[in-house]
This record gives structure tokens, sequence and C-alpha cells, in this order.
């Protein structure tokens, strides 16, 4: 990923997978594995409704369940866009649950919205959009200043495949045969991408063209950090972070090597002893 171009392309990948609402709820419908994760963990952790801190809240897919659950819910994301479909999305919630939410526009890396937490989630490998060891210690140190004595940050992301990485960038991958929501039109998707093991940063281009073959392909960018285990201990240690749970899917199980995300719960680290 050698240029000058490199970080534009970056930040280009940090926006546009986010900038129509539509399709990404489309897209994202069927994943509701980790909304019973986090919906259970607020449960257990906070013992009944209470307050939490969400970041990279997007269209408010954990949002609302949240919400219904009685919990008061700070959603904060960087995108007009999904913070305007949540918005609309609270419009239809009922006067309870959207007197329980306030949404604010913030960066990941400088958010403030006031207030302690006993509970931030970060949920949907939101902190792959954290592309440097200091973006990501930035991010840790605004938990850390919004986390509640006793707290815990909840996030996950996913396990870096090897054999996904070196995938090859000229061939298309995960092709889908889908009816676009807005339109009606069915949509052939496809993805390739390429991987930088020096900045740990998959630049991804996500294809989206006409099943009967009608015009160009549209094409969308999608950057993500891949953090490795080891290497995310260490960031989070560094940070003033412990790993109190880490497991290797929303069900429970271990990570290993064929796990497709690595699920933790963190709390800050105490004090070490003077000597």
């Amino acid at each position: 990923m050698p240029g000058p171009s490199a970080g534009l392309l970056v930040d280009r990948g940090s926006r546009e997978h986010y900038a129509d609402a539509d399709l990404y709820d489309h897209e994202y419908r069927r994943r509701r594995d980790d909304v019973r994760y986090y919906r259970a963990l607020a449960q257990r952790l906070l013992g009944g409704p209470g307050r939490i801190l969400e970041l990279g809240c997007g269209s408010g897919r954990l949002t609302l369940p949240l919400l219904r659950d009685g919990h008061q819910v700070v959603a904060v994301d960087g995108s007009p866009t999904m913070l305007a479909a949540l918005e609309r999305r609270l419009g239809r919630a009922g006067a309870a649950a959207r007197g329980r939410a306030r949404v604010v526009e913030g960066d990941l890396r400088d958010f403030a919205v006031g207030g302690r937490f006993p509970l931030v989630i970060a949920a949907f490998n939101v902190l792959e959009h954290l592309y440097t060891r200091v973006e990501l210690a930035a991010c840790l140190a605004r938990v850390a200043a919004h986390l509640a004595p006793g707290g815990h940050l909840a996030f996950d992301v996913q396990l870096p495949d090897p054999r996904w990485l070196a995938r090859d960038p000229s061939r298309r991958w995960a092709r889908t045969r889908f009816t676009h929501p807005r339109t009606g039109v069915p949509m052939i998707y496809s993805t390739n991408h390429d991987y930088d093991p020096v900045s740990q940063i998959a630049l991804i281009r996500l294809y989206y063209e006409r099943a009967d073959g009608r015009g160009r392909a549209r094409v969308v960018h999608l950057s993500q950090r891949k953090y490795f285990p080891a290497e995310l201990e260490g960031l989070l240690a560094w940070s003033g972070f412990r790993i109190v749970e880490r497991r290797g899917d929303f069900h429970g199980a271990p990570l290993t090597a064929g796990a497709e995300s690595q699920v933790l719960v963190c709390a800050r680290a105490g004090r070490r002893p003077r000597r």
C-alpha cells in the first residue's frame, strides 16, 4: 500500500461503506448473534437497566434493542448519514425508548459526551476503524475518561485470517445475488482487497453491479485495521486495560485459530503497587 495516496484511500474507506444507510441495513439485517450477545452481557454486567455508551452505533442495529431492554444509551457515531437513519428509527420507537436515547455525532478519537458509564460497547468491528496505535490509544483514553469505577469496555474485532489476507486482489470473491432495497433491481455483490502487512490495513473494494449486466459496477471502499490477539492484548495493557473475558464468537466459544471474531470484555487495570 505504498505511495502518498495510501492515507487518502484509508480515509475514503472509513466513510464510503456508511454513506448508504438503506443498503448497509439490508446487507446486515440477518446479523443478530452479536446483538443477542451484547443484550445478554448488559443484563449480566448491569443487573438490569443501566447507562450504556455505544461507540460506532451506526443506524441503531444494537441501539434500539438496548433501548427496548430499558437501558439509557448515549449513541456516538461519525457518520451523519447513519445517525440520520438512527434518528428516523428512534422516531418510530415510541416516546419511552426515544426518551432514553441521546445521539451524538463524534469521532472515536476525541469524543466527549459527559458523565461516566458502567458499560461502554463498540460492536461489529468498530475499533478496526482506528488505523494506528496512536489512534487506538486516543480512543481508549476517551473510553477510560467515560468509564465509571468498576465499569467495563466490551467490543469485538475480527480475528485476522492469513488465507483471507493473502487472497489474489485481482479476483472477485463472495459473489452474492440480492435485490436492492430501494430500487428493487436484482444486483450482484462481490469483493476483493489489498492488504499491507506493515500497516496491517486492508483496503477492501465492494462491487455492486446489476444482475443483467447493464451499466458499470459501483465500487464502494472499506478500510479496516487488523488486530492480532497478542498485539491487541499488549495495546490494551499499554492503555491501562486488562482483558476480563475473551471469546472466539458470540456464543462463548474459546478463541482458537478457526474463530472469526475476537469478542472481548475489558476493565481498567489496577494501579501497580509501589516498590
